[in-house]
């Protein structure tokens, strides 16, 4: 099963997490800790505003409670989070 987010930036670590949760059909919070994964903070850093004022593009992809995580992000303010 796939499951695709749109995802406000200030909550992407939250989304991955409700996200992986609603797949397997379980509460968050007894999820492995997102951090066993990736850290949360460098995630929120790679959406940050760079120190010119523009945004980033790119994505990144880790493993999280078995499930393969891709955040998509470019210009917008929209990044997109793919969750298989």
């Amino acid at each position: 099963m796939k499951q695709s987010l749109a995802v406000d930036t200030d909550e992407v670590h939250e989304r991955i997490v409700t996200g992986v949760a609603a797949l397997e059909g379980v509460d968050p919070l007894s999820l492995p800790p997102l951090f066993d994964a990736v850290d949360p903070d460098a995630l929120t850093a790679l959406f940050a505003t760079t120190e010119s004022g523009g945004r980033r593009s790119g994505h990144v992809g880790f493993t999280y409670a078995d499930h393969q995580v891709t955040i998509e992000f470019d210009e917008s303010d929209t990044p997109v989070v793919t969750i298989d």
